[in-house]
């Protein structure tokens, strides 16, 4: 009974996020509407079904979901959600560049040069994210500083990436530590530094203790995902890792390393539902096995009953 009344709780929680992305995707239109280049800014914020966002905002949605339950006022709501899409469209610009990529909700169409694009994008939405959470805090510049500090660590930790400066492969305990806990914890976590600061809300902590935990089982799993391409690319890789130094049969290794990615998920689950917010481990189990969906793992949802 406790799962059904979860389950309907948070669908609610999560539709109501939606209705609040449109809304905060119609103010960030608006944001750029005072630009002499306005008509060259193109915006990726298609009217889809609550399904299909679901499928493609599912963390922003969740991350909304949090300030609803929390109960903060709707303007400040709308502040952090323009936040995270600014944030995340910098970690997307950026991540452009790295991997010669054209991702994003943000594009400047008469920039042909993509570092160029991507740089000028990521120069604006910082200057758009700086204006927006000193509006939010009523002028508080150290809200500033703590974004910038959390950037700098997902900076240093995206710098350590590079297979060519180490001598030795890391070791599975090295990449947790160094490189995960930037790229994967923090990177989810950053989107509720500026709320958790704001509305000295405990629920506020909490919840992004938990994202950090979820956001380092995510970057395990996309390790998985990538570790072909990252050895292609010359990129540490979290699976590789293990694969050299545990001397396991390969499959066995595989299996083993997902249970611990699915396992190290409803860690950070478990703190947000003891911290009041409507997810069980059945609900867990059933965003897993869609995450595993969208990153070509569905051979290995099995796994999850």
């Amino acid at each position: 009974m406790k799962n059904i009344k979860n389950n309907l709780k948070l669908s609610n929680l999560l539709l109501k996020s939606f209705n609040l992305l449109k809304k905060i995707q119609k103010e960030i239109q608006k944001d750029f509407q005072n630009f002499k280049f306005k008509e060259e800014i193109e915006f990726k914020f298609e009217n889809e079904s609550f399904k299909d966002s679901l499928k493609k905002n599912f963390f922003t949605l969740l991350m909304l979901s949090t300030f609803i339950e929390a109960e903060i006022k709707k303007e400040r709501m709308v502040s952090y959600g323009k936040i995270i899409i600014y944030l995340r469209q910098i970690v997307t610009s950026t991540d452009n560049v790295i991997d010669n990529e054209k991702k994003g909700l943000i594009f400047i169409k008469s920039l042909k040069n993509d570092v160029v694009k991507n740089t000028f994008i990521t120069l604006f939405c910082q200057d758009a994210l700086t204006k927006e959470a000193l509006k939010v805090s009523g002028g508080d510049g150290l809200v500033s500083i703590k974004i910038l500090e959390k950037i700098y660590s997902i900076a240093i930790s995206e710098s350590l990436r590079d297979i060519s400066q180490y001598k030795e492969y890391p070791t599975s305990d090295y990449i947790l530590k160094n490189i995960h806990s930037g790229i994967g914890g923090e990177l989810l976590e950053i989107s509720l530094e500026i709320p958790k600061y704001i509305e000295e809300d405990s629920k506020m902590s909490r919840y992004s203790k938990g994202l950090y935990e979820i956001g380092m089982a995510l970057q395990a799993l996309d390790d998985f995902f990538d570790v072909d391409e990252d050895g292609e690319q010359g990129k540490v890789n979290l699976l590789a890792s293990k694969i050299l130094y545990e001397k396991q049969e390969i499959e066995a290794l595989k299996l083993a390393y997902l249970n611990e990615v699915i396992e190290n998920s409803y860690i950070g689950f478990k703190i947000l539902e003891d911290s009041g917010f409507p997810i069980s481990k059945a609900g867990a189990k059933k965003v897993m096995e869609k995450l595993f969906e969208l990153r070509g793992l569905k051979d290995y949802t099995y796994i999850l009953k």
